[in-house]
């Protein structure tokens, strides 16, 4: 079951859930204001890379997989 974010129409939070696919999130209620009928958001992704996180073996040498500081 994949993992999508919500974000109240009434209060502004937003939330993680883990929900069936394709969940839209009007039968939701917000955890901090308890409003009915939350609005998914579109959220970004992470995948680990061909060779197990560290960027197909184009890092620079000491990256530890994290490519935001050596590309």
């Amino acid at each position: 079951m994949p993992m999508y974010e919500f974000k109240c129409p009434r209060c502004g939070s937003v939330t993680t859930e883990l929900c069936k696919m394709g969940e839209k999130g009007d039968e939701l209620s917000c955890k901090e204001c308890g409003a009915l009928g939350l609005k998914r958001l579109i959220s970004g992704f992470a995948s680990l890379g061909v060779s197990g996180g560290n960027g197909g073996g184009n890092c620079a040498p000491g990256c530890s997989g994290n490519c935001s500081g050596c590309h």
